[in-house]
């Protein structure tokens, strides 16, 4: 009896917070005290206002992942004072995401504060062959998704476009020096270009947040598995690296105001960690601290 007692208390608490997170307490254009809330226990009470209010004022017209993902990574910059960041999308074709990312970055610069790049890596020519099953050639073809370079470009105002096989445009941007790298879209559909794309998570600590929010959107339905395309990049670059991971933000969809909660786009959520990354234990403003806590691990 008493363990059905505590099992009640402690699913009342959970429903409790999950209802005080999705539902907007502070309006987005108060201010937001980093590490210090007021009234606030969590940031995302805070940052679901901002996010319900830029997909009002978009009607539609923005992706909600892509607003979720550059928000709440650029709070995470913002929290631990690091005040110029790069936003990327990986496989852009069209363009039309790419442009959306520019306008939530514009929308979420003048928000939060905080400098925000925006880059965009394609091959211009639409997908590379097919190495073999990895790749799910019974789903792609070679030349799919092409792009008009030049029309895009004329339709572009701040984002870098980044053109070639990324097995060779991302060792050239790291070589560059890029402001670290805050929010990644993967949308190469390969197994073998996902792999190359995560060399960048190898990237110097100093080109990376301590934490990485990632949209990968070839993980659902259809033929992938944990073997093949994405989940299996995933796997595989988990299995090599000791201290740099990539997880699922688990029960996302919890932690969303509705209505956004109901679509597919939660689970498509990753997030990299740098365990041993300078910045990884300091205060990211996530959660309410005591005021003149100590509780942030020094910085190496």
């Amino acid at each position: 009896m008493l363990t059905k007692t505590v099992k009640g208390v402690l699913k009342g608490a959970v429903r409790r917070t999950l209802r005080y997170v999705q539902s907007p307490k502070v309006k987005p254009n108060e201010s937001h005290n980093y590490g210090q809330y007021g009234q606030e226990d969590y940031a995302y009470s805070w940052l679901n206002s901002i996010f319900t209010e830029l997909l009002n004022e978009s009607r539609g017209s923005l992706r909600p992942s892509y607003t979720w993902g550059v928000l709440q990574s650029v709070h995470l910059a913002k929290a631990i004072g690091i005040d110029h960041v790069s936003v990327i999308e990986f496989g852009v074709a069209g363009g039309n995401g790419l442009i959306e990312l520019e306008r939530i970055a514009e929308k979420v610069e003048e928000i939060l504060g905080v400098g925000i790049d925006v880059y965009g890596f394609d091959t211009g020519t639409g997908l590379p062959k097919p190495q073999d099953y990895r790749d799910l050639p019974n789903l792609y073809t070679e030349k799919a998704f092409p792009m008009d370079v030049e029309k895009l470009k004329n339709r572009l105002k701040r984002a870098h476009l980044v053109l070639g096989l990324v097995e060779s445009t991302v060792p050239k941007f790291i070589d560059c020096a890029p402001a670290p790298v805050a929010f990644i879209s993967f949308d190469l559909d390969y197994y073998s270009s996902t792999m190359r794309a995560f060399k960048l998570l190898e990237a110097d600590h100093a080109l990376l947040l301590p934490r990485i929010h990632c949209y990968c959107d070839d993980i659902m339905g259809f033929t992938f598995s944990d073997y093949t395309g994405v989940r299996l990049a995933i796997s595989e670059f988990n299995a090599s690296h000791s201290m740099r991971k990539i997880s699922p933000i688990y029960c996302l969809r919890y932690y969303l105001p509705t209505p956004p909660e109901r679509d597919h786009w939660p689970e498509k959520f990753y997030m990299a960690h740098f365990f041993d990354h300078y910045l990884y234990g300091r205060n990211d403003g996530s959660v309410r601290r005591p005021v003149g806590s100590s509780m942030d691990l020094k910085d190496k």
